[in-house]
């Protein structure tokens, strides 16, 4: 990653890193380094004054993670709605979200973790991973799996305008 900062930017990161000088004694040296380099426009050495700041993520990430979060929201609360005789003919286990790979699924997992625990979004997530119904972290890939769902799914969803999935419509998304 190459780091370019207007002199305006430069500016402020020099004023933060002065008050910083003020506020940290011990660490005056590392400061007035850092307030050298911006000074100076050494620009080879930015990356090591902002750390690791990840890159943005993508919206296109963002938003699958939210489209398989309401994938199972939908079953969640469907396979809740259905007559007991009904829940029996499904696991309850698929129909609850599974997370995402920790290591190969990185920024999805992340994301999730991050909306779900931090934000407050998708509740019945959070009281399930409480539960120890749900791991954020599959330790598998899931992300294949989770686009075949989505494609059984989206076109229904369209087509009940926000009514629950009936037995059959569960079975149908699931592949089941």
């Amino acid at each position: 990653m190459s780091l370019n900062f207007s002199k305006e930017q430069r500016a402020l990161l020099i004023n933060q890193f002065e008050i910083l000088k003020h506020l940290d004694p011990s660490s005056t040296e590392e400061y007035d380094n850092k307030i050298e380099i911006l000074y100076n426009g050494y620009s080879y050495f930015y990356e090591g004054i902002v750390g690791d700041v990840n890159e943005d993520l993508s919206e296109v990430v963002s938003r699958k993670v939210f489209d398989i979060l309401d994938l199972y929201r939908d079953l969640y609360f469907s396979y809740e709605n259905l007559a007991e005789e009904e829940q029996e003919q499904i696991e309850e286990r698929h129909v609850i979200f599974r997370g995402f790979d920790g290591n190969e699924e990185i920024p999805y997992y992340k994301f999730a973790q991050f909306a779900v625990t931090k934000e407050g979004l998708y509740g019945e997530i959070k009281e399930l991973i409480q539960e120890g119904k749900v791991e954020m972290n599959s330790h598998a890939n899931r992300l294949g799996y989770y686009n075949d769902l989505l494609s059984r799914w989206k076109p229904l969803r369209e087509e009940l305008n926000g009514e629950k999935l009936n037995l059959e419509q569960i079975k149908h998304v699931l592949n089941k």
